[in-house]
């Protein structure tokens, strides 16, 4: 009786740890490390829009979105990166390289367009006038304690050294 299937070692029943993780963003499952990045992109990006304070909330919500899909990027990277080196078959296999990268590829588009409906610009922090005044008036009274009572002077009852 002959054998059923492929030879032993063909790569159309490619398996790899991609798939977990395409289960688990499905999910929205993220591990501590990638919810700590995802925080930190979170937080940058909103920084970058001049801070919380001054963004809209579709502005915070597309910026959620492109920290999660940061922080997925960054957990299917690292998992191509151990299929790589845990099945060297699959860097010369045209169709696991393209599963690898299919699992990937819509989540860098998404990435890539939510990026550039963002914007790349750095807005500077709108201060209000009061603020403006209230760091001058508290620079005003530093520097006149500072040289108020300058070490090895003496004052008069004029006020002068």
């Amino acid at each position: 009786m002959a054998s059923r299937g492929a030879p032993i070692g063909n790569q159309n029943a490619f398996k790899h740890g991609l798939s977990a993780i395409s289960d688990r963003r499905s999910n929205g499952t993220l591990t501590p490390d990638e919810q700590s990045i995802r925080e930190e992109i979170l937080a940058g990006l909103l920084a970058d829009k001049g801070g919380e304070a001054q963004t809209s909330t579709a502005t915070k919500i597309l910026a959620e979105v492109i920290a999660s899909d940061a922080a997925w990027l960054v957990a299917f990277n690292k998992a191509t990166d151990t299929v790589m080196e845990s099945n060297q078959k699959a860097r010369s296999n045209p169709k696991a390289l393209a599963t690898l990268d299919g699992y990937k590829r819509g989540l860098v588009n998404s990435l890539t367009g939510n990026l550039t409906r963002f914007g790349f610009d750095k807005v500077t922090k709108v201060e209000s006038l009061r603020d403006i005044i209230d760091e001058m008036t508290e620079d005003d009274e530093t520097s006149e304690n500072s040289s108020q009572d300058a070490p090895g002077t003496t004052q008069n009852e004029d006020g002068n050294g």
